[in-house]
């Protein structure tokens, strides 16, 4: 009965040693909210640099671009008078698609028309947010920031992480 009154001690110590927290381990991990805060800070950054550098972009053209709440600028140089598409109807768009460095990426001239189902379909949330601004037969110069883009990773083929996007599309069709 001694031994394995001694024996369930020894258990019981090592247990609770083993879960015992070293107060200077924890001072050497950062907190979960630190790393957050610290995340949060430098994408904030990020957006301001990536802003500012798609500012001086269209005042070095000497272009005069509207700006959306999201970031995204653009120019209408032909408005259409036709539908205008609704989330989950289907679109169809000629458009070009260059980095802001200047190589194209896309054009549906070689590529075919753009079409997909609007807020419901895997195309970058800029295009998304703009294409339902349109009307069929609007034409439009978009500039998207990478974070409503392709984001910090690219799409692994063309797009390199962190691109912002000029796109140049006229919306052709609106599907019901």
């Amino acid at each position: 009965m001694k031994r394995q009154l001694l024996y369930y001690s020894l258990v019981l110590f090592i247990t609770f040693s083993a879960c015992k927290r070293d107060a200077s381990t924890d001072k050497q991990l950062p907190e979960e909210k630190e790393i957050k805060q610290f995340i949060q800070v430098k994408n904030k950054e990020n957006i301001r640099i990536e802003d500012q550098q798609i500012d001086d972009y269209l005042n070095r053209r000497n272009w005069i671009f509207q700006k959306t709440k999201t970031g995204i600028r653009y120019q209408f140089y032909r408005k259409g008078g036709g539908l205008q598409p609704q989330i989950g109807q289907v679109v169809e768009l000629e458009y070009s698609l260059q980095l802001i460095r200047g190589e194209e990426i896309f054009d549906s001239k070689k590529d075919g028309l753009l079409t997909f189902t609007v807020d419901k379909e895997d195309v970058p949330a800029g295009l998304n947010e703009f294409v339902k601004m349109m009307h069929v037969g609007d034409k439009a110069k978009l500039i998207v920031p990478s974070y409503l883009g392709y984001g910090a990773t690219g799409d692994d083929d063309k797009i390199p992480p962190r691109a912002t996007l000029i796109y140049d599309l006229e919306l052709k069709q609106v599907k019901l």
